[in-house]
């Protein structure tokens, strides 16, 4: 049989009742004072011995992490934490619930049972005892200071019970123990109503539960729901619970937003804000029977989807201003990588992502039909599952590319310095500003390169689904009857082909006079 020291463990004896308790007593080391703001650490294990002993372990592990990063913080060693996101009341609940059953109370159990039964009230008041000594000024075990202070929401919020009133009371405690005292001192505990910030969580937990994402698809996830719930909590200007919306404040958001983002991207938050709520009243059961007012707000952009507008897909480059804005960024960029990008792009109708992304692995540069292998991989993700593809690498883009080959070097990137996270981003703030030198039409921009070749490839009378086949649009029955990889790289090598064939100027045009 195993022994068990527990070596921080006290027991306490309440000064009025002359009840038992159990507590995690451990005092902190004099290098971490400071750091910690506290000489001790005390966490209650419960009215009971069996029930301290049951929770010691546990509570142990989680001090001796806090101390060994605390350490780590003193001389210097640590890394630069994560900042976690705040819990909302809901999860503090849920917490203090667990924490609660952890000591061996049943939160929803108040009746005044014998002084063995660590559910009863004496035992309740005497964890709160145990959990607000830390937080007072001067302990002392009285009964009864609690049921005012926990029915104090003002107080709650700024952390500081009742402190007006009694000068004992407990000062800056934790909205953890503060939720925690709730619990044990109220009469039947009822959860927090879910806040758009719970069903934004649980909308992302069950999300990336079902899906694995990699880290980048990960981050892309969450960075569009906290869009979806900001926008809310900015146009409403508070954070307000999923059944408080009406449909008067969900038209708010939705005006709130045309006024910041184009028409397009409304129509995707608000798709995003549909999602999630109703995620939410499918998850938590108070809100089975409620209604998502934001179903059913007039899309402002085209399609059905709330798909873009022509002013946000842009407009193909003219001649003069395809050739102007390449002969400026051969001119003037001061680093190669940036023309070798732009002759890519004007080459293949690719997006600027799926350029910059590129790994080496991914560029097949000899053969009969060089390409591009546009997949997904844990750098860079893709827009529509018909991006995955391969490109046709013809005439110059083929040349820039072997040129990008030998510019990468020992590199797994084809281009390090924007094959990191945001280096699409940096790249078309790059190209852009040779962009607008040449042209201040808003429509003008490094897209528009992909216009270009969809106009390349209508003129040259190469139908849809070819045409699909290289800029990476939806496929549809069209795009399966070309078989495997092999074939459809022969189909889109021909109508790239034909397409820059078709631009060429007659050999006439060639020769000198």
């Amino acid at each position: 049989m195993v022994k068990v020291t527990m070596k921080y463990l006290q027991e306490r004896q309440a000064k009025k009742r002359g009840t038992l308790s159990y507590r995690y007593r451990r005092p902190v080391p004099g290098a971490l004072k400071e750091h910690l703001g506290k000489g001790e650490i005390a966490v209650p294990l419960g009215k009971t011995l069996a029930a301290a002993t049951k929770a010691y372990g546990k509570v142990d592990k989680e001090v001796e992490k806090a101390l060994s990063e605390a350490w780590d913080v003193v001389n210097g060693k640590a890394k630069t934490p994560k900042v976690q996101p705040a819990k909302t009341a809901r999860e503090l609940f849920n917490d203090a619930i667990d924490r609660a059953r952890d000591l061996g109370v049943n939160p929803y159990r108040h009746e005044d049972n014998d002084s063995d039964d660590a559910t009863g009230h004496e035992a309740r008041e005497q964890i709160a005892d145990s959990i607000a000594e830390e937080y007072r000024p001067s302990y002392r075990a009285a009964g009864g200071a609690y049921a005012t202070a926990v029915d104090d929401n003002d107080a709650h919020e700024r952390g500081d019970y009742n402190a007006r009133v009694n000068p004992d009371a407990p000062v800056g405690i934790t909205k953890a123990d503060a939720a925690l005292l709730r619990v044990l001192m109220t009469p039947d505990p009822k959860s927090p109503p879910v806040t758009i910030v719970d069903a934004k969580k649980r909308y992302l937990q069950d999300r990336f539960a079902l899906s694995k994402p990699s880290e980048l698809e990960r981050k892309k996830d969450e960075q569009r729901a906290e869009r979806a719930a900001d926008a809310i909590v900015e146009a409403l200007g508070r954070v307000p619970t999923v059944a408080s919306i009406t449909r008067e404040e969900a038209r708010k958001v939705q005006s709130y937003l045309k006024g910041k983002v184009a028409a397009g991207t409304v129509d995707r938050y608000l798709n995003d804000i549909r999602s999630i709520i109703n995620h939410a009243i499918a998850e938590f059961p108070d809100l089975h029977e409620l209604k998502n007012h934001f179903t059913g707000l007039p899309i402002l952009a085209g399609g059905r989807y709330g798909g873009p507008t022509p002013d946000e897909e842009g407009r193909p480059l003219t001649g003069d201003e395809a050739a102007a804005i390449r002969d400026r960024i051969e001119r003037l960029s001061r680093q190669s990588d940036l023309i070798l990008i732009w002759r890519m792009l004007e080459g293949t109708g690719c997006r600027l992502a799926e350029v910059t992304g590129l790994r080496v692995v991914d560029v097949v540069a000899d053969g009969a039909m060089p390409y591009l292998d546009i997949k997904p991989h844990d750098r860079r993700g893709l827009k529509t599952m018909a991006s995955i593809r391969r490109v046709p690498l013809v005439g110059d883009a083929l040349d820039a590319t072997r040129a990008a080959l030998k510019l990468a070097g020992e590199n797994d990137m084809l281009f390090p310095r924007y094959g990191v996270e945001g280096g699409n981003t940096a790249a078309s703030a790059a190209l852009m500003k040779h962009v607008r030198a040449i042209t201040d039409d808003k429509l003008a921009r490094v897209h528009s390169l992909r216009h270009n070749m969809a106009d390349k490839l209508k003129l040259a009378g190469v139908e849809e689904a070819d045409r699909n086949l290289v800029l990476g649009h939806t496929l549809g029955g069209e795009g399966k009857r070309y078989g495997g990889p092999e074939a459809r790289l022969e189909v889109a090598t021909r109508a790239v082909r034909k397409a820059l064939e078709a631009i060429k100027p007659p050999a006439s045009e060639l020769k000198e006079d």
